[in-house]
């Protein structure tokens, strides 16, 4: 994991106690959203390593 990740991980895991229901329900949402794109990327580029 690149250092970049990691300081993203450690500010959201510093501001995730203080989010309010709807904000930890829309993180959720655009984690899973781009983790759904990434697959769908990785299956355009090798339909087989998928």
């Amino acid at each position: 994991m690149e250092e970049r990740e990691k300081e993203i991980l450690r500010t959201i895991s510093d501001a995730y106690p203080k989010m309010t229901d709807f904000q930890k329900g829309y993180l959720l949402g655009v984690a899973e959203s781009k983790a759904a794109e990434k697959i769908e990327m990785k299956k355009k580029q090798d339909p087989v390593a998928v």
